[in-house]
């Protein structure tokens, strides 16, 4: 059963109580995290043969650290300082997840300066659902490179007079199959504000991503849809490595009306979590040149 507590004071202690009671596993990722402070704990648990794993920011605060880090790695901790591109972006996360089904969530950091503030905790005990999508948002940031993050972040501006809009690597299939049932499409650079688009890539087919996109846009709940940007994301970085970074993924879709008139659009399926507000979810109107039929 699902046990829900919330904390408002004492979250040191909190910490140090729930964290003890690990029996195999405490992956932490945190923004800031004072090692000195919490080096005991973190010690305690690696002589009981906890395996820990720690994600916090690559930040001057935590390198001031790194004697206590590096003691703890020597005995067998991962950690990783994300370095984020510039100083504006941050790894804000604060979470941890105790043998794959209890959960501590809130707006604590670790630091001294936290215990000074107005700050939570909750503590969210026998949750395996919850734990696993936690579990693949932590390993989805330990394996994220710095480079793969500045990119994603990288600002490419319209070229065209008097356009402010960005451009962005969009993949847009076909609406239509092959005579072999396989689907093409184009990655297309695309602005999104004046929709001026230039091809970059053309005829790409990738039968594992279309029934990845198939199943995600068919996910019952948000476990399902986390599974599958997963996955996809993983299986685009195939283009990453040949230098194009796909931000979305859109179809061709086209419409036709009562009156017999018929008009295209396309439709985005898939956006990268860094940039996908910036992407619209729909291009009214616009089919992008991408029409495969034989």
């Amino acid at each position: 059963m699902i046990e829900v507590k919330i904390f408002f004071e004492e979250l040191k202690g909190v910490i140090y109580e729930e964290l003890l009671k690990a029996n195999s596993s405490v992956i932490i990722a945190v923004a800031w995290i004072n090692f000195k402070e919490y080096y005991t704990l973190f010690d305690e648990l690696l002589n009981k043969n906890i395996k820990l794993s720690i994600i916090c920011s690559d930040n001057k605060q935590n390198k001031s650290h790194l004697d206590e880090i590096d003691k703890l790695k020597t005995k067998g901790a991962n950690i990783r300082l994300l370095k984020m591109p510039s100083l504006r972006n941050h790894m804000h996360n604060k979470f941890v997840v105790i043998d794959n089904i209890h959960i501590i969530n809130g707006s604590f950091n670790w630091s001294p300066n936290a215990e000074k503030s107005f700050e939570n905790l909750m503590v969210i005990k026998n949750d395996k659902i919850s734990a696993k999508k936690i579990n693949d948002e932590f390993n989805q940031l330990l394996s994220i490179e710095t480079q793969t993050i500045k990119d994603l972040h990288k600002k490419n501006k319209c070229k065209e007079k008097g356009c402010n809009g960005q451009l962005f690597n969009i993949l847009v299939f076909s609406e239509r199959a092959s005579k072999y049932f396989e689907t093409y499409g184009d990655i297309m650079s695309v602005c999104n504000e004046c929709i001026e688009y230039n091809l970059i890539v053309d005829c790409v087919s990738n039968t594992q991503l279309e029934m990845l996109l198939n199943e995600l846009g068919s996910a019952t709940d948000d476990y399902e849809y986390e599974m599958f940007d997963k996955y996809i994301s993983e299986l685009l970085l195939e283009y990453q490595n040949n230098d194009v970074l796909i931000h979305a993924i859109g179809r061709v879709n086209t419409i036709l009306d009562g009156r017999d008139d018929e008009w295209t659009n396309t439709i985005v399926l898939w956006k990268n979590k860094f940039v996908g507000d910036k992407i619209p979810n729909e291009f009214e109107n616009e089919a992008f040149g991408v029409y495969y039929d034989n």
